[in-house]
């Protein structure tokens, strides 16, 4: 039996006969709390933890002897009482290199863990990009050596073993984006890439290109494709040209404009589904010894940092990553608490600069 837990002698509410006396120690605690007020350690869970089935009168003497005693109801004292580890998990289904090819990931891990720390608690990160990794996050999940998980993976995940696993569990788990190819048991958090996609396709017609072709990793998924489809919508003509890359990075956004202008595609533009790829395409067009958007507009999706980085500013679409980020935290510690996390989509913008 965990030491806090009630022997059944006593009721939420019932005091004791008489309070007992504090006892000498280094630092105040919960069972001081418990001593000054007359009540179970139980009860004082209840009222610190602000649970509703304590009466007024003994809520107020416990809050009463909490501030006689000075007691800080701080993260590990919650822990104690309630068998918390006060962590979340941040689970990245990539390589730990991601972190520094892609600055999307590193704002994500910045202001969850600043998000956390607000709340009084700390942040464990993890990488799951293969088979080994997986397991290994799967057996640290299973020892409950978290309270929560924010899952984060670049593109759609299939029935990949982990979610199997954090599905059939209790634990909270919320989801960046919408990385499943069949709905899932689990809250999102994700952009609405719909209206800031189709305003830049407007933008693209508005600026008088009439040969576009599109660069998409993972083309076969969910998101670029919702991405694309908004965009041709806003652009109002069909595509020339759809150019794969292998992954969401800049050599492959170079890659796949490299492989554009060496099939002699007649285009005048092209929108690239995310900044890093962007930024390889523009690099692409001036090794040629062509100028954007003289020669061909470029425009990306994100608003990442590397946005302002090429040469010229990057034309984007703005997606909110820090608020999405921030708004996972506060999801997975309402569930946490025991309320139901749910799923919170935000919004996208058009970021109009010099390379369209």
């Amino acid at each position: 039996m965990s030491p806090f837990a009630s022997d059944g002698s006593d009721t939420a509410d019932q005091e004791y006969s008489r309070p007992r006396p504090r006892r000498r120690r280094e630092g105040i605690t919960i069972r001081d709390v418990a001593d000054t007020a007359g009540v179970s350690i139980g009860t004082v869970s209840r009222v610190l933890n602000d649970r509703n089935w304590v009466s007024p009168a003994t809520r107020e003497k416990v809050m009463a002897a909490v501030r006689a005693t000075g007691f800080t109801a701080n993260a590990r004292a919650r822990a104690l009482v309630m068998q918390r580890t006060n962590s979340v998990a941040l689970v990245l289904g990539a390589a730990p290199t991601a972190l520094f090819e892609d600055p999307n990931y590193a704002v994500i891990l910045q202001e969850a863990s600043r998000e956390l720390a607000a709340a009084d608690r700390s942040l464990v990160f993890l990488t799951a990009a293969d088979a080994a990794e997986r397991d290994r996050v799967a057996a640290f999940l299973r020892a409950g050596h978290v309270d929560g998980v924010l899952f984060v993976s670049p593109a759609e995940t299939g029935q990949d073993p982990l979610l199997d696993l954090l599905e059939s569990r209790a634990l909270p788990v919320v989801v960046c984006g919408n990385p499943f190819a069949e709905p899932r048991e689990f809250a999102l958090v994700r952009s609405d890439d719909a209206p800031g996609c189709e305003a830049l396709g407007r933008h693209f017609r508005d600026q008088g290109y009439q040969r576009t072709a599109v660069i998409a990793a993972y083309p076969e998924t969910l998101c670029p494709q919702q991405r694309i489809e908004a965009f041709t919508r806003g652009l109002g003509r069909d595509l020339v040209h759809l150019e794969p890359a292998a992954r969401y990075s800049q050599a492959d956004g170079h890659a796949a404009m490299a492989a554009l202008l060496d099939a002699g595609r007649e285009i005048d533009s092209v929108f690239a589904t995310s900044d890093l790829l962007a930024a390889g395409a523009i690099e692409a067009i001036r090794t040629r010894g062509l100028g954007v958007p003289a020669d061909l507009a470029v425009a990306g999706f994100d608003d990442s940092a590397i946005a302002r980085r090429t040469a010229p500013e990057l034309t984007t679409v703005h997606q909110p990553v820090a608020a999405v980020a921030q708004t996972m935290v506060r999801e997975v510690l309402q569930a946490i608490d025991g309320a139901e996390a749910t799923t919170r989509v935000l919004p996208t913008e058009l970021v109009v600069r010099d390379s369209a």
